[in-house]
């Protein structure tokens, strides 16, 4: 009887431990979503950030900066400014405060503007167009306006205060008043040595965008070599976007691109590094019932999206190149490539990343996946900054900066892009 017990105890334990294994088998093979985004479908519902709160700065490109201790005695500017870079990681937090304690923004004069930049100031080209609101959350911040921001600034009072201007890629200024004290302003802006940069107002290169910083001096980026990284495979992508790499319904077409359908979603993997996602979910407003601001929710998960993609490939960083809300009540958040500090742009002007965010997740996005490492040959150096100057001002109201143009080719070289 005994024996017939022990037997029959050894069969329900390994009765028990298939069915955990079995358990434990279907777990992975399920889809799970992580690090805050999910790709939309009918059951998914919105995810709550996962992210530290810091963790939006690294969204934000290179800058352009320009210090002014006192205009007569000169300007110090420098232009591609990488996070990493020691000056901007002491200007980074007192915009972080100026922001936080910013009273209602009031309209600008120009004049008002360029009389403020003759003494202390910090101005900050962000290269690109963005809601402050977006500004704000890539700073830990909050911001009470979607206004579009080009650049912003932060300049003495006469008194012991700060004001912040802020620019519009269309030419218009605000301005309001910070708590933040004069005595912060002053330690950067008497840290930093004039090197003779200016603003095209100041110049005879008027022809220009007026705030185009003009630096005296520019380092030389380096040659890059352009492929694919070598983790794009439809393994590592499928495995990224939280599909079943092991899935039955995957094929591929006439133009050898991978396409897999998941109903109701479908992932394209194009043989050239184009990917493809879209979703036939519906994608519910982010603001039902018109309440409260999501872009900085839409941020984060296409910012989690965007780092799922460059760390499941390997490919280079993807930097915010903007966003906006359509009339559909969804986000449509765009990256494009840094390399080594430097944008990486394409001849047709699309995106690196464009990502559709609505309330469930990502609804869709188009990706072109690419890799950029520096060449161990070097190039043709780049125009003087006075030559490209002259060049740029025959194309009025243009602005001048430094970039890689991305043609599909295996070399990159730096340029002048007005």
């Amino acid at each position: 009887m005994r024996e017939h017990n022990r037997i029959v105890n050894a069969l329900q334990n390994a009765a028990l431990v298939l069915l955990t294994v079995s358990a434990l088998f279907l777990l992975l093979r399920t889809p799970m979503v992580r690090g805050g985004w999910a790709l939309a479908s009918p059951a998914a519902s919105p995810q709550p950030a996962q992210e530290p709160a810091g963790e939006l700065s690294a969204m934000l490109g290179s800058v352009h900066i320009m210090v002014t201790a006192d205009s007569e005695y000169g300007r110090f500017g420098q232009l591609c400014a990488g996070e990493d870079d020691p000056l901007v990681q002491q200007v980074i937090p007192l915009f972080r405060e100026a922001l936080g304690s910013a009273a209602e923004l009031e309209a600008a004069a120009q004049q008002q503007f360029r009389d403020a930049l003759e003494g202390m100031a910090v101005y900050l080209d962000l290269t690109v167009e963005l809601p402050l609101t977006a500004v704000a959350a890539c700073l830990g911040e909050s911001a009470g306006s979607d206004r579009p921001v080009r650049a912003l600034a932060l300049t003495a009072d006469g008194e012991d205060a700060v004001s912040m201007y802020l620019r519009g890629g269309d030419g218009g200024l605000f301005r309001c008043a910070t708590a933040l004290p004069a005595s912060a302003l002053e330690t950067i802006c008497a840290g930093v040595q004039p090197n003779g940069s200016s603003f095209a107002y100041e110049t005879n290169y008027t022809a220009l965008e007026p705030y185009t910083l003009l630096a005296a001096s520019v380092a030389q980026p380096p040659e890059l070599q352009a492929d694919l990284p070598a983790g794009y495979t439809d393994y590592n992508l499928m495995t990224a976007l939280d599909f079943n790499a092991h899935t039955k319904f995957l094929y591929t077409d006439r133009d050898g691109a991978v396409v897999v359908e998941e109903s109701p979603r479908t992932l394209r993997i194009g043989p050239d590094g184009t990917v493809l996602y879209s979703s036939a979910a519906a994608a519910p407003s982010y603001r039902p019932g018109g309440e409260g601001p999501a872009l900085p929710e839409a941020l984060r998960a296409a910012w989690s999206l965007a780092s799922a993609l460059t760390n499941g490939t390997g490919a280079s960083p993807l930097r915010l190149s903007g966003a906006e809300e359509t009339e559909e009540g969804t986000y449509v958040v765009r990256f494009r490539y840094q390399a080594e500090g430097v944008p990486v742009c394409f001849p047709d002007e699309s995106d690196a990343l464009a990502v559709t965010v609505g309330a469930a997740g990502a609804v869709s996005f188009t990706y072109r996946c690419r890799a950029y490492t520096p060449a161990e040959e070097e190039g043709a150096p780049l125009l003087p900054p006075a030559m490209a100057a002259a060049i740029a001002s025959l194309h009025p109201d243009s602005g001048l900066s430094v970039a890689y143009v991305d043609a599909g080719g295996a070399r990159l070289s730096p340029c002048w892009l007005s």
